[in-house]
């Protein structure tokens, strides 16, 4: 997986893996943003990606994403693992999240991977059917 930092060239190509995986899609714009930012770090590959920002010693996944096709083949286990790895060799302690309430093919990743359930914010996600709550999660490190 490529590691990306302040590489706003990736932007397109996030762009249209976030188009294909969520509802809710992030424009190539509000993407070139993100990655301009020096907190923004992101792992990409041709299956799939991770956005996350990290301030200090702390770190919140902003988005993951794999691609339909590639969906079931441990693709995000393997964006994860890696992301906990850097993030471990670089002293952060926290890892924060928002899951959707309803996915819990997700819910069930994170907690493999030892995050637990911190919060709560009602009607977070906003879709066709209407507002869908977040759950808010934390790794310790």
């Amino acid at each position: 997986m490529l590691l990306t930092n302040g590489q706003i060239e990736y932007a397109p190509v996030i762009a249209t893996m976030h188009a294909d995986c969520f509802e809710e899609k992030w424009s190539e714009n509000a993407i070139r943003t993100l990655l301009n930012l020096p907190t923004t770090i992101a792992w990409l590959d041709e299956r799939g990606f991770l956005l996350c920002s990290r301030v200090l010693d702390e770190m919140e996944i902003l988005t993951i994403g794999v691609l339909p096709e590639y969906r079931q083949q441990k693709i995000a286990s393997q964006l994860l693992t890696e992301m906990i790895e850097w993030a471990s060799q670089k002293q952060i302690t926290k890892i924060f999240l928002e899951v959707s309430a309803q996915n819990t093919a997700a819910q069930k990743l994170y907690q493999k991977f030892g995050f637990y359930q911190t919060g709560l914010r009602a009607g977070y996600y906003k879709t066709h059917q209407g507002s869908i709550d977040a759950l808010c999660l934390t790794k310790d490190i």
